[in-house]
């Protein structure tokens, strides 16, 4: 078994309390949300979300992206087929 450390940090009152209310509309508690967040750094081999003082939240790459998907679909290019059933869907995806 990993062995584990413990973290200790200050947060503001109402802040947590916030938090911890989101964290309960979804069913996890606090030290779940802080692995999942330290989970997705490891993974994401960075912070998993963009940090900017830009209004916009999105990066310039991702706009170019999603501008060339949108693109992309209004032409009708890398569109996924239409299935009549969930199990045609299945059949699809195991294929």
């Amino acid at each position: 078994m990993a062995r584990k450390k413990s973290i200790q940090i200050r947060l503001d009152e109402k802040l947590k309390k916030r938090a911890e209310q989101v964290f309960a509309a979804i069913g996890i508690d606090t030290p779940t949300a802080i692995r999942i967040f330290f989970t997705k750094v490891v993974t994401n081999g960075g912070i998993p979300f963009i940090l900017s003082q830009n209004e916009d939240h999105y990066a310039d790459e991702q706009i170019a992206y999603l501008d060339r998907l949108a693109d992309e679909a209004r032409a009708g290019k890398n569109l996924s087929p239409a299935f009549d059933s969930a199990d045609d869907l299945i059949a699809s995806l195991r294929s």
